[in-house]
């Protein structure tokens, strides 16, 4: 059974930062499978991710990778402005567009950049969901800090995958 795009009971959102070294991706993919396969296994359906790159690319990947085995997982892709990708280099934009093309929905939130439409986009994630997939380093700065803080505070499951990526 599908779930309601609106149901928060059902909806995961991903938050982390932007530049994973090279060395710890392989690994974090296989923790983000593992933590996407447990909460499919807890009842959620919606996975919404902020179509970044770093984190964000990556957990959308896993999710992604999993729809053909886990029926009704559903990868929900929010921008927070139309030309988020713009200055990318053609290969990160071919990325981009593979994962915004291989979601189940793509939410835009703003025609164009405005000064705060990533914290934003960050917010529009938090109210949609209660749950939390996070690679936080600790530190009290950034996007990544906002949203987990913020996350907490709502009241959301948190899981930081950050000092399992390194073992």
């Amino acid at each position: 059974m599908i779930e309601s795009k609106n149901d928060k009971a059902v909806s995961v959102c991903f938050s982390g930062h932007r530049n994973i070294p090279l060395l710890y991706r392989k690994r974090l993919k296989q923790l983000l499978i593992k933590e996407i396969t447990k909460a499919y296994a807890d009842g959620y359906r919606l996975f919404y991710h902020g179509a970044a790159l770093g984190f964000d690319q990556l957990a959308a990947e896993a999710a992604i990778s999993l729809k053909a085995e886990l029926p009704d997982l559903q990868v929900i892709a929010v921008v927070p402005y139309r030309g988020q990708a713009e200055r990318w280099s053609d290969a990160m934009k071919a990325e981009y567009e593979a994962v915004l093309s291989s979601s189940d929905e793509v939410i835009i939130l703003s025609e164009h950049y405005f000064q705060g439409c990533f914290l934003r986009r960050n917010d529009y994630m938090v109210c949609h969901c209660s749950r939390l997939i996070s690679w936080y380093d600790g530190k009290p700065k950034g996007g990544t800090f906002y949203t987990c803080r913020k996350a907490t505070a709502g009241g959301l499951q948190v899981s930081n995958l950050y000092s399992h990526s390194s073992g």
